[in-house]
């Protein structure tokens, strides 16, 4: 092998550690600055920007448009950059800048353009964090440690959601509208440090002979029972599953190829069903507690601590996904979730006893999440990796991790959309009661095919891998190539 000078710190920068907090940390600034904005927009639309109050609503709304445009948008985008220029770092880098621009121009702007236009680079960071950040660690990690680092990173987006309003909210009504920002900067300079030292696993295998790169020894979970490094295309047993030799690329969009897969879809409906419940609660909730409570800004912010609490246990479920796959913390967590939300009907007096039982359906509803994202962020993956196994050389050599999860950020995306929308239109038609049942009734209904179709089809005559251990081997050859 050629020589190269190394880079300073090589192992540090390149280790899985370090790639599992940079990644989880992004996550959680991306959430955190979404969140930061929900409880100041209305002073920044009224009084800085100085926009009439009849149509305070109408522009906040247009903002939320901008950022879910910029993800719609960009995330496919750059999924199927990052594959085909097989990159993720300086991606992660540019998705900083984006960010830091969405930062700047919220924090100074005083016309409604560039407050919009803020929004629309807030969505474009939030696409390139997520598509390329949750691939990264895709490529870092073998098949059998997947689930438990993706239940860490739905941690980062757990106590983002949370934090982002509850401190927004804290930090203005204390100290002012720019230390808002203040504490956004300071976020943003420590991830800035994280991306620019990061280097890929594949990064040390160009410095080094290091065939097992997956097997370094003091990374966070290092992959066990991983073989001898074999081609890309031969797993320890002989068979053939990833790209072969001199194998023909296309530039067909492997997203495309991924949507022809009925077990993608499924996972694809599961995320936007959950984006769609979880904002649809996040809209209607507040104004609830408000109404029953009298509880203010802050106050209905606080609701959401036993939520944000719970789903920290994101970690555990990713270890049980590890090992025994993703179809029953999947199913369970949208069956759980129907009675959960029909029980949000019963708190309805202000008294103790109430705030009580509130606070433990928000609990509950956290335990949920939970279970939920690390077993559908995890599904994703195991959807490519099967497809490839069927159909080796299908994605080409940069595969088609990134697509995917641009494919999740769309369909999270839309749920979150969606969500507001449908919640809010059912209590303005109905009732809180009946938002809170025809939500649950949605989760219930997605049970039904997560159980035919998680992990394969549930009656297939040959059992669901849930282990992928030879795709495990392309995993690993693929983050050292």
């Amino acid at each position: 092998m050629e020589s190269r000078k190394k880079p300073i710190l090589l192992h540090f920068r390149s280790s899985q550690s370090l790639i599992l907090t940079t990644v989880t940390f992004a996550v959680f600034i991306d959430t955190f600055l979404y969140g930061v904005i929900i409880p100041i927009a209305p002073y920044v639309v009224q009084y800085r920007i100085k926009v009439d109050e009849a149509n305070v609503q109408r522009d906040i709304t247009y903002s939320i448009i901008a950022y879910a445009a910029g993800l719609l948008v960009g995330s496919p985008i750059f999924g199927y950059l990052t594959d085909r220029l097989q990159n993720r770092r300086w991606f992660m880098v540019v998705g900083l800048v984006a960010l830091l621009l969405s930062t700047l121009l919220l924090c100074l702007t005083k016309t409604l353009w560039l407050f919009i236009l803020g929004r629309l680079f807030s969505g474009l960071s939030a696409a390139m964090t997520w598509s390329v950040g949750l691939a990264l660690i895709t490529d870092s990690f073998s098949a059998n440690q997947i689930g438990k680092m993706l239940g860490t990173v739905s941690t980062g987006m757990a106590a983002g959601g949370f934090l982002g309003p509850l401190l927004g909210g804290i930090i203005y009504a204390r100290a002012g509208y720019y230390s808002v920002f203040a504490v956004v900067f300071a976020f943003v300079a420590i991830d800035l440090f994280f991306r620019l030292i990061l280097l890929e696993r594949r990064d040390l295998k160009k410095y080094e002979d290091a065939p097992d790169i997956l097997s370094e020894e003091g990374a966070t979970g290092s992959a066990e029972g991983v073989t001898e490094s074999k081609t890309p295309y031969e797993t320890a047993t002989g068979e053939v599953i990833g790209r072969e030799p001199n194998a023909k690329e296309s530039w067909i969009p492997s997203g495309l190829k991924l949507l022809k897969d009925v077990r993608m879809l499924n996972s694809l409906f599961v995320i936007v069903i959950t984006g769609w419940v979880f904002s649809g609660i996040e809209a209607i909730l507040p104004l609830r507690v408000e109404q029953i409570f009298a509880f203010d800004a802050l106050g209905a912010g606080l609701i959401f601590l036993p939520l944000a609490i719970t789903s920290l246990l994101g970690g555990l479920t990713g270890w049980w996904i590890d090992k025994n796959g993703c179809r029953l913390p999947l199913v369970l967590s949208l069956v759980l979730g129907c009675p959960v939300l029909v029980v949000l009907r019963f708190p309805t007096e202000n008294t103790i006893r109430h705030k009580v039982l509130l606070f433990a359906i928000m609990a509950l509803l956290g335990i949920v999440m939970a279970l939920l994202m690390p077993a559908a962020m995890t599904e994703v993956t195991r959807c490519v990796t099967a497809i490839e196994k069927k159909n080796p050389g299908c994605f080409g050599k940069g595969g088609a991790f990134g697509q995917a999860f641009g494919l999740f950020n769309v369909a999270y995306s839309l749920g979150n959309v969606v969500g507001p929308i449908e919640a809010g239109f059912v209590v303005d038609a109905v009732d809180f009661e009946t938002a809170a049942w025809t939500l649950g009734l949605i989760f219930f209904i997605a049970a039904i095919p997560a159980t035919l179709l998680t992990d394969g089809y549930l009656f297939a005559k040959k059992a669901p891998d849930h282990e992928l251990s030879a795709v495990s081997e392309v995993q690993t050859d693929k983050a050292a190539s």
